[in-house]
């Protein structure tokens, strides 16, 4: 059972699928690869074998946030990890010994297991969404709102009223609702 369902999740899904779309834009930056840029390792697939490279961030105590363009998976040493495809924002908890292979494709994504309680799944997830809006923080800092916006512009897919400004308190918001700390939804404003 996911701790994620109905609005939240739809949520969870637009600001993933946007986001997969931010840090694609992101590895092909005219300027440099923004994600190396940041602290991640890059690791492509082995010669000859179909996949998708994973973009790897030691967090501290251990813990990472691995990308690719099919979803992230957030994994520390003592808990586990979730993985979130970019489509569907259900967690799937993961023991932290099947974390440490090379994945390059979803199907080697070692099948979800029950975590060990429903708040161990739920303060990954929250940990995997924050981090998500500290880097989205991170980026406007460094490339500014301008790149951002370029971004934007150039994907395909309607991208609501959300402003690029707005998306690490957007990934914020999401994060303490699913903590259970909802906080209330911030007011978009015309530009």
């Amino acid at each position: 059972m996911s701790p994620i369902t109905g609005t939240r999740r739809r949520k969870g899904q637009e600001l993933l699928h946007r986001q997969c779309w931010n840090w694609g834009r992101d590895i092909v930056r005219p300027e440099g690869n923004l994600l190396l840029e940041a602290g991640f390792l890059k690791r492509r697939p082995p010669e000859g074998e179909a996949g998708s490279s994973c973009y790897t961030l030691a967090l501290p105590d251990g813990d990472r946030l691995m990308l690719w363009g099919f979803g992230l998976l957030y994994g520390t040493l003592r808990k586990g990890g979730v993985y979130l495809n970019r489509y569907q924002f259900q967690p799937v908890w993961l023991p932290s010994e099947t974390l440490q292979g090379p994945i390059w494709r979803p199907d080697m994504i070692p099948a979800g297991q029950a975590p060990p309680s429903l708040r161990t799944q739920v303060d990954l997830t929250v940990a995997a969404i924050r981090s998500i809006a500290d880097y989205e923080e991170w980026a406007l800092a460094r490339c500014g709102l301008e790149y951002r916006r370029a971004v934007l512009r150039q994907w395909k897919r309607p991208s609501g009223q959300l402003p690029p400004q707005a998306l690490p308190q957007a990934w914020r918001t999401l994060a303490d609702a699913i903590a259970g700390h909802p906080k209330p939804e911030p007011v978009e404003k015309p530009n």
